[in-house]
């Protein structure tokens, strides 16, 4: 006997028809049904256990548990809710004038090292910002958004310090390099 293409395809497609009907026949009797809540909230409640009669010794006294509320004491410790990665405030420099420049309006990331002068005496460096305006800085300057001050002028890179509050107060520094040729792995950040 000898199926055609269209004869194969019937009984499969019956046969997945079958599957379906089946699982869903099967689901069916999982869903919850409109009789079968009322009758679970007309059933009777179950009964309560007879008490437990008591010995007349006086040595056997009945223990019961006492549930105490727990209650969270917060002295100490650290806020749960406060991220501490992300909890890290720039800390100014004290007993020092800071004079505003344009570069304090930018992050250290929107700053491009683009030129180094080394030669005589200290080095300067050029960055440019987001906008393609250019400035010089040399030891000393205060860059960035988070008081950043540039320590030194390397013949590749500039290496800026800034300062900051971690999440448990201790003043920390931390040093930002601005390379002048940054590689290929830190172009991809």
């Amino acid at each position: 006997m000898r199926m055609g293409r269209n004869g194969g395809s019937k009984i499969y497609a019956i046969f997945i028809l079958g599957i379906v009907i089946s699982l869903c026949a099967a689901g069916c009797d999982q869903l919850p049904l409109k009789k079968r809540t009322e009758q679970k909230a007309t059933a009777k409640p179950p009964p309560q256990p007879a008490p437990q009669q008591t010995t007349s010794s006086p040595s056997a006294a009945p223990t019961q548990e006492v549930e105490r509320d727990y209650v969270y004491d917060p002295t100490g410790k650290r806020d749960p809710f406060q991220p501490f990665i992300a909890a890290q405030t720039p800390v100014k420099p004290l007993g020092e004038e800071i004079p505003a420049t344009p570069l304090q309006k930018y992050d250290l990331s929107q700053l491009k090292l683009v030129a180094i002068i080394v030669g005589t005496g200290e080095g300067s460096a050029m960055v440019e910002d987001s906008e393609g305006k250019g400035y010089i800085i040399k030891k000393g300057v205060y860059v960035g958004t988070n008081f950043g001050k540039v320590k030194t002028v390397l013949k590749d890179r500039v290496i800026i310090e800034e300062r900051y509050k971690d999440y448990t107060g201790q003043v920390k520094e931390k040093e930002i390099i601005l390379r002048l040729h940054p590689s290929a792995e830190e172009k991809g950040r």
